[in-house]
């Protein structure tokens, strides 16, 4: 126990605003009012009220009031620790913003999917409002699981005892369970939402099932609902990409983005990676970068950590890869990857070429007031159109963006919200701005390992069951034996998942089939697509056009077929 508690419990009262004052860590709790009352969140809320398209008295009974309850609960902490939305009040501005997206795309869904049309107006809204409250709680855990929030009496408050009752200060957990705040998620649901919403939702038990799966964690089971939560909240990170090299350097010292940091400056300066040599070297540094080799560094970074007992490394190397490229310490590809592949190295007269590497800001060894070594290297990624096979006509012509525009969340969400945006909170720092205006410059530029990549997610989907197969809805199923995965939906979902948007997917789908892993239909054209029959309920048949494998066993060895298709003869 702190002395300031012993002095508290005794009866000495000391002056909490004097306190306030010396350590800014302290944070007020404000009033719901307060908190949404910045002219950036008023903004948003104005969105949502204008998109929802509900008598402004209902939208604040079943919305308003929902997002006022969680505005008193999470106050002003961060949505994460040195990633998005890293900075006083992020976990709210997350919130709404997600709700926004969310709603944004529910627009493009007729739902519930396969009823009736009478049906889909009569219950229209209230899956409008399924998808608000799963996206306003997909991550509201964070501020329970995640950090402790510590009060001027030296007590720990958790926030299941409801709202933070005096003035604190919040500091992340050592060691945490990063997914631990997805399966904890319905531990609000009444106090956020409150008894009437929560009937309301009950009605309609498809939709309450939806609801209640996404938030806590069992996205295989939370059908179109946690698809759209999921859309909607890569939206706002990629928005908001919080998490850059201050704000880590910054983090607690037992943080595993600092370990990771550490662990690198020290094995790069103390010449435990050979820095900017010829043969045998794993690190270059050139004029804007440092360049870490492939799968070099990381095993190294991943050795020396066990050997300092450090906790929490991912022993899988691309989730080591994906923890460094979520955290900011590696620079992303065009294509939003952590590995740079095919790049040419030159120091000197010496020069290398097809090397993989991780790229990331000199910065991240050398702070500003290191002596950095000098920049010998010169490195040059691919030339990404040249990589693919020019005499295809497809990859010649750039894909269609379909609308998709680069820049700051206005320009998903409405122009408004900018010109109303609060400057004292920055939605997109420049950095993150540049990088997603160049991610839509290079839309359609892909390399040339872009099938494996697209193998790889698929296998990965079935296995964690997040790609559902042989339900109606399915991108994957089983016909005759193989996999099929019906075309261009499944190359769009890839792109979605991996981009943000699907402007790519043709050329995905072309460097798919460079791989010759699935069936040709026979005759002069040669088809790499086929077609099934779909049995309905009602004995009506439709047809699913897809590619079939060959190969069957890349993906894993399939379940029964689905009674429902049926591969249609003359393919």
């Amino acid at each position: 126990m702190t002395m300031q508690a012993i002095l508290r419990r005794l009866g000495f009262g000391l002056d909490e605003d004097i306190e306030e004052l010396t350590d800014p860590q302290w944070s007020r709790l404000q009033t719901a009012n307060d908190l949404l009352g910045t002219p950036y969140r008023q903004g948003l809320l104005q969105l949502l009220y204008e998109m929802s398209a509900t008598p402004r008295a209902t939208f604040n009974t079943y919305v308003m009031a929902p997002i006022e309850r969680y505005a008193a609960l999470v106050q002003l902490l961060p949505a994460s620790e040195a990633h998005h939305h890293s900075y006083p009040g992020g976990m709210l501005d997350h919130g709404l913003e997600i709700m926004c997206y969310a709603l944004r795309i529910r627009r493009k869904h007729l739902l519930p999917a396969g009823a009736r049309p009478e049906d889909q107006v009569s219950v229209g809204e209230l899956w409008s409002m399924g998808i608000l409250y799963a996206a306003l709680l997909h991550d509201v855990s964070k501020a329970a699981v995640d950090v402790d929030i510590l009060l001027q009496d030296g007590s720990l408050w958790c926030l299941w005892n409801g709202p933070i009752p005096g003035t604190y200060r919040v500091r992340y957990k050592s060691g945490r369970d990063y997914h631990l705040h997805a399966a904890t998620g319905a531990l609000f649901a009444r106090d956020i939402l409150g008894g009437a919403v929560l009937d309301w939702l009950y009605s309609d038990a498809v939709l309450f099932g939806q609801v209640m799966y996404s938030i806590s964690g069992h996205m295989e089971r939370a059908g179109i609902v946690g698809e759209i939560v999921h859309q909607a909240d890569k939206s706002s990170v990629s928005k908001a990409m919080g998490g850059d090299l201050c704000r880590l350097d910054a983090a607690p010292k037992q943080s595993l983005q600092r370990k990771l940091i550490d662990a690198l400056r020290h094995l790069v300066k103390s010449e435990h990676l050979p820095l900017n040599g010829t043969k045998g070297s794993a690190v270059f540094l050139s004029e804007d970068a440092v360049w870490f080799v492939t799968p070099t560094v990381p095993r190294s970074l991943k050795t020396y950590l066990y050997e300092q007992g450090i906790p929490g490394v991912p022993a899988d190397e691309s989730r080591l890869y994906d923890e460094m490229l979520a955290h900011g310490l590696v620079l992303p590809n065009p294509e939003g990857l952590a590995v740079w592949s095919g790049c040419t190295v030159k120091v000197g007269e010496w020069s290398t070429s097809k090397l993989h590497l991780l790229k990331a800001t000199p910065s991240l060894i050398w702070a500003a007031g290191d002596e950095r070594p000098e920049a010998k290297a010169v490195v040059t990624p691919p030339d990404v159109e040249q990589s693919m096979d020019s005499s295809d006509p497809a990859l010649m012509t750039e894909p269609s963006i379909g609308g998709m525009r680069s820049g700051l969340i206005s320009d998903e969400l409405g122009g408004n919200v900018i010109a109303a945006a609060d400057a004292s909170l920055p939605l997109v720092p420049q950095a993150a701005h540049q990088q997603l205006h160049s991610e839509t410059e290079k839309i359609g530029e892909v390399a040339h390992d872009q099938g494996d990549e697209f193998i790889s997610w698929v296998r990965e989907g079935i296995h964690s069951k997040r790609l559902g197969v042989n339900h109606a809805k399915a991108v994957v199923h089983v016909v005759a034996g193989s996999w099929f995965l019906v075309s261009p939906n499944i190359f769009k979902k890839y792109c979605v998942d991996r981009y943000g948007h699907d402007g790519a997917w043709e050329q995905v789908q072309i460097r798919f089939q460079k791989k010759k892993l699935h069936v040709r239909c026979p005759g002069p054209e040669k088809r790499n697509i086929v077609s099934v029959s779909v049995a309905g309920p009602s004995g009506k048949t439709s047809t699913l056009k897809g590619v079939l494998l060959s190969k069957p066993d890349i993906l894993g060895v399939p379940p029964a077929n689905n009674i429902y298709l049926e591969l249609r003869e003359g393919n």
